[in-house]
């Protein structure tokens, strides 16, 4: 039973030498190098893949605007169009109203005889300011 607890306690002793020191140290560089070189190379991906995704993002932007433009042609043309053909039927309109309609009534003619007390009442805050002033 000694000689058991003798190798144990050598074990113990022998797990921190020189040697198992380094070569502890060497993996846990090993494992650093390998983490960073993993980190680097996620970066130049992302690096990569942000650029296509930029790329791909100009172009239908370009697209995007090339449509606008389209639209916004065919917009002006259709209003070009619209004032020509209003400005013709402002002209016909001119030209119709110097000659008076057949069977219509003259409106133009002011009645002074007329009431027209019915066409404005004023409220009945604005009277009673009226009666106070």
């Amino acid at each position: 039973m000694d000689k058991l607890k003798y190798n144990v306690s050598r074990m113990g002793t022998t797990f921190l030498t020189i040697k198992n020191v380094l070569f502890i140290l060497a993996i846990v560089l090993f494992v650093i190098v390998v983490y960073k070189y993993v980190k680097y190379k996620n970066k130049i991906y992302e690096a990569k893949r942000n650029n296509e995704i930029h790329k791909k993002m100009k172009i239908s932007r370009e697209r995007q605007l090339q449509k606008l433009e389209e639209e916004m042609i065919i917009n002006k043309k259709k209003m070009s169009e619209n004032l020509k053909n209003t400005d013709k039927e402002k002209s016909n309109k001119v030209l119709d109203s110097s000659t008076p309609k057949p069977n219509s009534k003259d409106k133009s003619t002011f009645s002074h005889f007329k009431d027209y007390s019915n066409y404005y009442k004023p409220s009945i805050r604005d009277r009673y300011k009226g009666k106070a002033s």
